[in-house]
């Protein structure tokens, strides 16, 4: 009987200590995938934030291109178009402000400067459309503006290469990693204070007009009519894309607004998916990129060979900028020769392997429809009498260009050089003959930019 007792207690110390560990194990396996889930997470965030501020910095370089321009426009339809398209920068910087993780901080002066300049420059349209004109104080206000949008532009900038250089993080990363008990990477907080502290001196603008505060609402034209994808549909989307399995693709959340989309990461990758129609949206490698082995020349033909292998092939290179060994290229869409430039696909090839680092197609999502070309009541030869007598036509095509309002003009494109041998874009309306647009190229070791 004492050895049956014996026995006993054995085999249950045994089964006790094997369901001990068993449970400790469980447990391990449990905090371990919860680390795992918080990484990706983290990084998901990350990459989101990333997109937001890059877009805002564009915006905002934008917004002080056009006041720069603004000052010496002398007519009023070229007032109000730059104008216009003011407004709509204005609109998107404050929306992408918005979606970074800085909401506590209170950075009223700079939500104020981007929602003034939109609204100041617009009333100086109305004002120019009734007849009267700009004054040399209203000058003085715009140059003011464009010195304060450089300034957020070089602040933005320098945040922007502290971040890809990983000295810090965002701040919805940082409250990630508290929560993981984690010590927190440097915060971006600090950064947009200094910049908010740069506006503490910043003049209130006194104009004919309320204050803006709308975002501009669009609708993504090429996702009309298309079914809703699932989360599987569009996780294979993803996985088909980067040609891995399904299987190491890991949710991301979702997106509402404009594009309602899946967002997907595999290891540093991440990836946007649309609901409607289950298409790639966006996509970034936020790898470390190595030294330069490419020519911006073989760079361009991986880009092209990337959009062709992803059955694109009706889009055409027209600028690209290298920055941090990326050369980053837009493409647009062509139609019967017509280079529609509303239809926008960029694309970052890596200058150490030609890998391909940034897909970015919202732009093509948003404006891409089927459309019925003008046959143009202009001649060339008439539209060429349009342009200014200090400018050499080089080169003569035909685009689509987007307008203010949303709308779009079929243009002849005038590749042209000035008097400081500067090249200059002019784009003819090739019904109205209206001049509506100019542009001038800038070359740099960088690439080439249209500003």
């Amino acid at each position: 009987m004492g050895k049956f007792l014996l026995t006993l207690r054995r085999r249950t110390l045994v089964r006790v200590i094997t369901f001990t560990l068993a449970i400790i194990t469980a447990l391990s396996i449990y905090t371990a995938l919860g680390y795992s889930r918080a990484g990706q997470y983290q990084r998901s965030v990350e990459y989101t934030y990333q997109r937001a501020l890059d877009d805002l910095t564009q915006y905002i370089d934008s917004i002080n291109l056009y006041l720069s321009k603004g000052m010496y426009a002398g007519t009023a339809g070229q007032f109000e178009s730059i104008a216009s398209l003011l407004a709509n920068d204005a609109a998107s910087a404050k929306n992408c402000l918005s979606q970074l993780p800085v909401s506590d901080l209170h950075l009223d002066n700079t939500t104020k400067f981007i929602s003034q300049v939109g609204d100041f420059t617009k009333s100086l349209a109305r004002k120019m459309q009734n007849g009267g004109e700009i004054t040399s104080e209203e000058r003085e206000s715009m140059k003011q503006l464009a010195d304060y949008a450089k300034q957020l532009n070089d602040a933005l900038q320098a945040l922007m290469e502290e971040i890809y250089a990983g000295t810090i993080q965002l701040g919805g990363v940082e409250s990630t990693m508290q929560l993981m008990n984690e010590e927190p990477e440097p915060s971006v907080d600090d950064g947009f204070l200094e910049i908010e502290d740069g506006f503490a001196e910043y003049p209130s603008l006194i104009y004919d007009g309320p204050f803006s505060d709308h975002i501009l609402q669009q609708r993504a034209k090429y996702l009309e009519g298309r079914g809703e994808a699932s989360l599987e549909e569009c996780r294979a989307a993803a996985a088909q894309f980067l040609s891995v399995d399904a299987s190491i693709v890991t949710d991301a959340g979702e997106e509402a607004g404009t594009i309602p989309s899946y967002n997907f990461t595999s290891g540093d990758v991440y990836i946007n998916v649309t609901k409607p129609g289950g298409m790639v949206s966006y996509y970034l490698d936020s790898r470390y990129v190595g030294e330069q082995t490419l020519s911006m020349e073989e760079a361009v033909e991986r880009g092209v060979q990337f959009l062709q292998s992803h059955g694109m092939p009706d889009m055409k290179e027209t600028y690209y900028f290298t920055s941090d060994g990326i050369c980053t290229i837009n493409f647009a869409y062509t139609q019967s020769g017509v280079t529609c430039y509303t239809d926008l696909i960029k694309v970052g090839v890596a200058l150490d392997d030609g890998s391909i680092v940034l897909f970015d197609a919202r732009g093509f999502i948003m404006n891409h429809t089927e459309r019925t070309l003008e046959t143009p009541t202009l001649s060339e030869d008439q539209a060429r009498e349009k342009l200014s007598e200090l400018l050499t036509v080089n080169q003569v095509s035909q685009a689509l260009i987007p307008l203010s309002g949303g709308t779009e003009a079929q243009c002849y494109e005038f590749r042209c050089i000035g008097q400081n041998e500067e090249e200059i874009l002019v784009y003819v309306n090739v019904k109205t003959a209206i001049e509506e647009r100019i542009l001038i190229l800038l070359k740099s070791d960088g690439g080439v930019l249209a500003l």
